[in-house]
């Protein structure tokens, strides 16, 4: 059952209508049951091993309080890494380490061996990390355990996140999940333009998009260096509208049961920097894999290079989970090792006094020198948001290397001067425009959120408006798509 099938719009009224007609007592029972009818009705086989899951760490969490034999108490934790790990590893990186080892002991021969292929538990990589989350706080005595079964696997498994996210902490959720709500028709609405902002970007920008970018990657050959960038840039577009859509529908379904969700993107592609970038791309997992990666590995080392490693690690597995391919670790590494070089300037004093001296030397002011040190960041983060949209659409390092000769000719292009409509007339104009459009509303609700300013102009305007978002979604959007990107991850 995906967010955008008439299947979920016919599902949530009946939830919403069930969960509040149902006493207070008995609403994590029906939450819990609606939460396996939309796992189940995916693949009703992978239904027990999201139990298994939620079992063990439901069990580790409660015994973990009364040990305080050191080893005994390391003994549960290696209990819930193993398990919970060992599962992750298999379904997602298998099949990538007997291909590679397989392509190595052939040669790498074309047709050599038939590729083997594991299906992906959907949401696995999701609910893994927040029970995972869990356990190791009530290891580091953080937080005390949850003793009602039925509010933790609703914890595990609440329906709107349970697939791709938001990953959510016990403190934030399951207050919340106890927690009695009567129906709010503004908390609702707010939710229900959330959803329709969601099936925006994924229904008429991101799913447009997989239609004409990949047939420009796949052939760079057949376009012009500047269509192969701006397709590249438009791959990054996509994952970004995809990703985004799904967690604002998400977190709007989630509103209109009165249950918040924790924010997942920020405009990262308004970053300034490679740093900031992931700090506002997927919130909830970049900050996991900060307190839960990069900070005890940080703390564990010495010297002043204990940092840098854990910055460097940390960013390639946050990349190599985004996707099991060797390309996506080798844009990990590069993006860490450019957030290190980042951090290094940024903390340099001498290089900064002199880059503003010599910038003040012809004729820039503080305001000038800003300006000038924040657009140089964002050229280099695009660069390498155009490195990582070639990495993640190239089938093979080959494929990837097709794409850069390409795009190493852009100089010779600007040179002749031989630029046409047909650079850009790949992408459609209507989603040119949908993307405008889709901009100048998240610059507009980063300053005051666009449902309070349009609630403020009374109900007519504000009908209006979401009348036209779904009018355009119906008109423009496309509906033959299976599925969102991160049901890959």
């Amino acid at each position: 059952m995906n967010f955008h099938s008439i299947d979920y719009l016919l599902f949530l009224p009946v939830v919403v209508a069930l969960y509040y007609a149902t006493p207070q007592r008995f609403r994590w029972l029906v939450l819990l049951l609606v939460s396996n009818v939309f796992y189940g009705s995916w693949r009703l086989e992978f239904l027990p091993l999201l139990w298994l899951t939620t079992g063990i760490d439901y069990a580790v969490g409660r015994v973990l309080p009364g040990v305080e034999s050191r080893w005994r108490r390391n003994a549960l934790l290696a209990l819930s890494l193993s398990s919970n790990l060992g599962l992750l590893l298999f379904f997602k990186y298998f099949a990538l380490a007997a291909n590679t080892t397989m392509s190595l002991w052939s040669g790498g021969e074309p047709g050599a061996f038939e590729p083997i292929s594991i299906i992906l538990p959907l949401g696995i990589s999701f609910y893994t990390f927040q029970t995972l989350g869990y356990v190791i706080d009530i290891y580091r005595r953080r937080r005390e355990p949850e003793r009602h079964l039925g509010y933790f696997a609703v914890y595990v498994m609440y329906f709107p996140q349970l697939i791709a996210g938001p990953i959510e902490r016990p403190g934030h959720l399951l207050p919340q999940l106890r927690r009695k709500h009567l129906f709010d028709v503004r908390l609702a609405a707010a939710g229900g333009a959330m959803m329709l902002i969601g099936y925006f970007k994924k229904l008429v920008i991101a799913d447009r998009l997989a239609e004409v970018v990949p047939g420009v990657l796949s052939a760079p050959q057949d376009h012009s260096p500047l269509a192969v960038i701006l397709a590249s840039m438009g791959s990054i577009y996509q994952y970004y509208a995809d990703i985004s859509g799904y967690a604002d529908i998400a977190i709007g379904s989630s509103l209109i049961l009165g249950i918040r969700l924790t924010r997942n993107f920020n405009r990262p592609l308004a970053a300034a920097s490679i740093s900031e970038f992931w700090q506002r791309w997927h919130i909830t997992v970049t900050t996991w894999f900060r307190d839960y990666v990069y900070m005890p590995i940080a703390r564990a080392g010495r010297g002043r290079w204990r940092k840098p490693a854990a910055t460097l690690l940390t960013i390639a597995i946050i990349s190599f989970w985004h996707g099991a391919a060797w390309t996506w670790l080798a844009a990990g590494l590069i993006a860490g090792t450019v957030m290190i070089l980042e951090g290094a300037v940024r903390r340099n004093r001498g290089l900064a006094k002199a880059t503003r001296s010599v910038l003040g030397a012809v004729g820039l002011g503080d305001r000038g020198v800003r300006l000038v040190q924040d657009n140089s960041n964002r050229l280099v983060l695009w660069l390498f948001l155009i490195l990582l949209g070639s990495l993640v659409n190239a089938a093979d390092w080959s494929a990837a290397m097709r794409i850069w000769m390409r795009m190493g000719e852009l100089p010779g292009q600007v040179g002749g001067l031989a630029f046409s409509l047909a650079d850009i007339g790949f992408v459609p104009r209507t989603v040119l425009l949908a993307i405008v459009g889709l901009e100048i509303y998240q610059w507009l609700d980063a300053r005051r959120p666009v449902f309070e300013r349009l609630a403020d102009r009374g109900l007519p305007t504000a009908w209006a408006f979401y009348y036209a978002v779904a009018a355009a979604i119906l008109v423009l959007g496309t509906f033959d798509r299976s599925g969102f990107i991160y049901f890959n991850f």
